[in-house]
């Protein structure tokens, strides 16, 4: 299905044979992460971290992958790709091999550094690759199409997680997501080192003052979007798990399923997410997907029954789904090939500042302000985020 796809929108057989390596390498990887990610604040609080604690261990590898995303996209357009994103899994597969040993969250926290370093190193240099495949006409459809793997990964892992630790410890998880992110490596040293870079279309008399302006202006308004859209999910993605389990008494497999559910969402809507972005307004998409979110946030607390808080969180990670092609897609019409990776890596940097700070408020809110406030307090940064997108001309 995916190889009729990629051959619809045109791609060339070589460029078409890097995405589905890409692809592979994606689906795998994201299992990895997807084995940890989800239940990683149920298996700090199994090593007696509490709430404030659990966060800050999240927002420290986030502020650390936050500081290189920039340095790491300017090295991306200069060097190949390839390397970038080996040098990013093995950091995974390394740091998650030895989290499985970590005997207390201290150290499991020195050791998830490396995780926010990683994501640093292969998430510009993915999105220059899924990029240099594509034209304005279809650049949301193939990122769309390339961000299944998450879609997929995420449904499948988080309730094999869910089930591992509950009846064979938290270990066997880890050590399964180690594995994942080894047998990554074998697509990824498959890649070709650099492809085809599209031809700047630029015409040689434009003026050049204009064009910095409006390309400065999109990175801050787009920063600052991604920085506030990414710290409401990370205030919810990092208080669900320990409202499901503490206010809720739901089992690890259950709270597992809650990811895999919003993940069979996303494989269905991410496509058409795309496709509406490539066909019309970019900017109106987003905006007509993100306004809903904040008033179902806000049925926080008031909804009774797990199954009605699977609704609400399904229904906003769907949305949210939906409107990530379009975002990539406009980010990467502002900036020539030539400096894709840093246009990539300034985006990514908003987004894991906001990982970095949603936690953080996340788990001051539920500490102080009661397990609610955090679905509350996301909804308003949301509302919150809607003028930088808005102010984008």
């Amino acid at each position: 299905m995916l190889k009729r796809a990629f051959d619809k929108i045109g791609s060339f057989r070589r460029l078409e044979r890097n995405l589905l390596l890409l692809f592979a390498m994606g689906l795998v990887a994201v299992v990895g992460l997807q084995l940890i990610q989800p239940l990683f604040p149920v298996y700090l609080q199994s090593l007696d971290a509490s709430e404030i604690e659990i966060s800050l261990v999240i927002s420290l590898s986030s502020v650390v992958g936050t500081a290189l995303m920039l340095p790491a996209g300017y090295i991306i357009d200069r060097v190949e790709e390839k390397k970038m994103l080996l040098l990013g899994i093995l950091l995974w597969a390394v740091s998650t091999l030895f989290i499985a040993l970590a005997k207390n969250w201290r150290t499991v926290a020195f050791l998830y550094v490396f995780h926010g370093i990683a994501e640093a190193f292969v998430g510009p240099a993915r999105m220059t690759l899924i990029s240099s495949t594509s034209t304005p006409a279809t650049e949301a459809t193939v990122f769309s199409l390339m961000s299944l793997d998450w879609s997929i990964g995420g449904t499948l892992a988080p309730p094999v997680s869910g089930y591992l630790a509950e009846n064979m410890g938290w270990q066997v998880p880890l050590l399964a997501a180690s594995t994942a992110f080894f047998l990554s490596l074998i697509p990824a040293l498959k890649l070709d080192e650099r492809p085809p870079r599209k031809t700047n279309q630029q015409k040689p008399d434009a003026p050049r003052t204009g064009i910095v302006e409006t390309r400065l202006l999109a990175a801050f308004l787009y920063f600052m979007f991604g920085l506030l859209t990414n710290s409401a999910q990370s205030m919810v993605g990092t208080m669900l798990p320990l409202f499901l389990n503490n206010q809720l008494s739901l089992s690890t497999t259950i709270i597992g399923l809650f990811f895999t559910a919003a993940n069979i969402i996303g494989v269905f809507i991410q496509v058409p997410g795309g496709l509406l972005a490539d066909r019309y307004s970019k900017k109106r998409l987003i905006m007509l997907l993100l306004l809903p979110i904040p008033f179902i946030y806000g049925l926080w607390g008031i909804v009774d029954g797990w199954y009605m808080y699977l609704l609400i969180y399904v229904l906003s990670r769907g949305l949210l789904s939906m409107m990530g092609p379009a975002t990539l897609a406009i980010v990467s019409e502002v900036f020539p090939d030539e400096h894709k990776g840093s246009a990539f890596g300034l985006r990514m940097a908003g987004v894991r500042l906001g990982s970095a700070v949603g936690p953080l408020i996340g788990g001051y809110l539920y500490g102080t302000l009661g397990p609610v406030s955090p679905f509350t307090g996301a909804g308003v940064v949301l509302l919150l985020s809607i003028p930088f997108i808005y102010l984008l001309k």
